[in-house]
């Protein structure tokens, strides 16, 4: 068996060995991955980076409550259709086109399947959808193909590969779960994340970048609100680099940045009182 190799570190994604095995296995099986944990853990960095690494384009489409066909699949221009309808009224050859897809507004999924190149679709917080977009969905995941009644099925060019992100929010369907390979992604452990913040902040020194990592994976233990991401944890290294805290970082640094990482008020107060216990002066 012959994987797909993916340099995801060139691109500012530091994987596990589980991360790469699946995604390899996910592009030579066709099959999606559903990605599940915390938000800030990278479950939609590793859709961004496995493109760039793959140098396919990618086609996102961000689900909320209420998402439909329309907003997925594409519509008809209904406008242009009335106008058509009125300019040959009597043509009985233009009308019948009306529902063709010279008059059909293509969305991201139907780009995604009609694409002429290979490409990475991102179907990012697929548990904020709701049942009837799971149904269609279904179709498209284990068919590779999409239905739009007036104009028929259409198969896709290529299989994309797909990544379906949750951060929990509700219970997928199994039918879902079956048609694609799982992932769990969560907090990175302390090596890791020390690999991820010197992959994008390659100037900062050891004693700094232990000190911040290790005070954001005591941070994570706490009863928080929003627990710092990891992105966040980038922008605080890089905060502390502006401020010349290289190579060393103290409390009263750590706490007027507190901000970088902590986005609750609430959140603030109980970190801090950690913090006093974890940090001397």
């Amino acid at each position: 068996m012959s994987f797909t190799t993916l340099n995801l570190g060139d691109y500012g994604y530091i994987p596990s060995e589980e991360i790469i095995t699946i995604v390899q296995l996910a592009i030579y099986l066709n099959k999606p991955i559903l990605i599940e944990g915390p938000p800030g853990t990278g479950k939609t960095s590793l859709a961004v980076a496995t493109a760039q690494a793959l140098q396919r384009e990618l086609i996102r489409i961000q689900c909320y409550e209420g998402i439909d066909s329309e907003q997925v699949i594409g519509e008809f221009n209904y406008k242009k259709q009335l106008l058509d309808l009125q300019k040959n009224d009597g043509n009985k050859e233009t009308n019948s086109n009306l529902f063709s897809l010279d008059y059909f507004i293509p969305r991201p999924l139907f780009k995604a399947f009609t694409s002429e190149k290979e490409v990475v679709l991102l179907i990012d917080e697929i548990d904020s959808a709701d049942e009837e977009f799971f149904a269609f969905l279904l179709e498209a995941l284990g068919e590779n193909q999409l239905t739009i009644p007036e104009i028929g099925t259409i198969k896709a060019n290529h299989v994309p590969i797909v990544f379906l992100t949750s951060n929990n929010r509700q219970d997928l369907p199994e039918a879902l779960r079956r048609r694609a390979l799982y992932l769990h992604i969560d907090f990175p452990n302390l090596e890791r994340e020390a690999q991820i913040i010197q992959k994008h902040c390659p100037e900062v020194q050891s004693n700094l970048l232990n000190s911040l990592v290790y005070i954001v994976q005591e941070i994570r233990k706490l009863d928080l609100r929003k627990k710092p991401s990891i992105s966040e944890s980038i922008d605080w290294a890089q905060s502390l680099l502006g401020l010349n805290s290289n190579p060393k970082i103290d409390k009263k640094t750590v706490l007027k940045t507190l901000n970088v990482v902590i986005k609750h008020n609430e959140d603030l107060e109980t970190v801090k009182i950690e913090l006093e216990k974890l940090l001397k002066e």
